[in-house]
C-alpha cells in the first residue's frame, strides 16, 4: 500500500510539472510575440508617416500584417515591400502582409479591393 502512494504521488508530481513547464513555455512564447509585435509597430509607425494608411494591425495568430489604405494611395506595392523588410528585420519572416485598398465615400469604406 505505501508504494503505491509514492507511485501515485510520484505520477501527480511529474504531471504538475510538466504542466507548470507547459504554462511557463506558453508565458515566454506568448511574451515574444508581443514584443515582435511591439517592435514592429514601433517601426512602422515612423515609415508608414510617409504614405497615406487608413489602418495597420499585426495579428500574431494568424501570422498576418494587415494595412489599409485609400484606393488613391500609389505606393502601395512600396509599402508592402517596406513593411515585409520591417518584419523580416524583428524576426517575423512567416508573417504576411495583406494589404487592401479601400474606396472611402462620405467618411465611410464602400468598396474593398484587394
Amino acid at each position: 500500500m505505501k508504494k503505491l502512494k509514492k507511485r501515485v504521488f510520484l505520477g501527480l508530481g511529474v504531471l504538475m510539472a510538466a504542466y507548470i513547464l507547459f504554462v511557463v513555455y506558453d508565458y515566454l512564447d506568448n511574451q515574444k510575440k508581443v514584443e515582435q509585435s511591439r517592435a514592429f509597430m514601433e517601426e512602422s509607425n515612423k515609415v508608414i508617416n510617409g504614405y497615406n494608411v487608413i489602418s495597420l494591425g499585426v495579428n500574431p495568430n494568424n501570422k498576418t500584417i494587415k494595412v489599409h489604405v485609400p484606393i488613391e494611395e500609389k505606393k502601395r506595392n512600396e509599402l508592402a515591400y517596406s513593411l515585409a523588410q520591417i518584419a523580416q528585420k524583428h524576426g517575423m519572416e512567416d508573417y504576411e502582409v495583406k494589404l487592401r485598398a479601400i474606396r472611402i465615400r462620405d467618411g465611410y469604406p464602400v468598396i474593398i479591393e484587394d
